[in-house]
């Protein structure tokens, strides 16, 4: 499957190596594509072409860049496993939501809260 242009104009913005990683933002910007375009681009040069393109997540140095050495590749990784573990929770705490009940679980609450907001536009 031959590259798409979006495909090549993201591929030609990511930089090779950990060093200076760039946002979804940036990217968006440089290349005048939005948000989505850039997403679906990163994900067909993964998945369709093999770009081994990871994420730093942590830190302030954070942002897309393609891997060169099994180290940049298992921060991706690490990321991805924790993304993974993030939505494995949840998917779990929806299975297990009370469909009918937790409205009158938090109904104390929600009319303590709405009280609240009642007298402070009121003062």
């Amino acid at each position: 499957m031959p590259l798409s242009m979006n495909e090549f104009k993201v591929l030609s913005i990511l930089p090779r190596g950990a060093g200076y990683p760039m946002t979804t933002a940036n990217i968006c910007k440089v290349t005048q594509l939005g948000v989505r375009d850039v997403r679906q681009a990163v994900s067909i040069l993964i998945n369709d072409h093999g770009v081994p393109i990871v994420a730093n997540r942590n830190g302030i140095n954070t942002g897309m860049f393609i891997a060169t050495n099994e180290d940049e590749r298992n921060i991706g990784i690490s990321a991805f496993k924790s993304q993974v573990a993030t939505m494995n929770a949840r998917i779990r705490a929806i299975e297990r939501a009370d469909l009918n009940g937790w409205e009158l679980a938090l109904k104390p609450d929600i009319e303590r809260l709405t009280d609240n907001v009642q007298r402070n536009q009121g003062a």
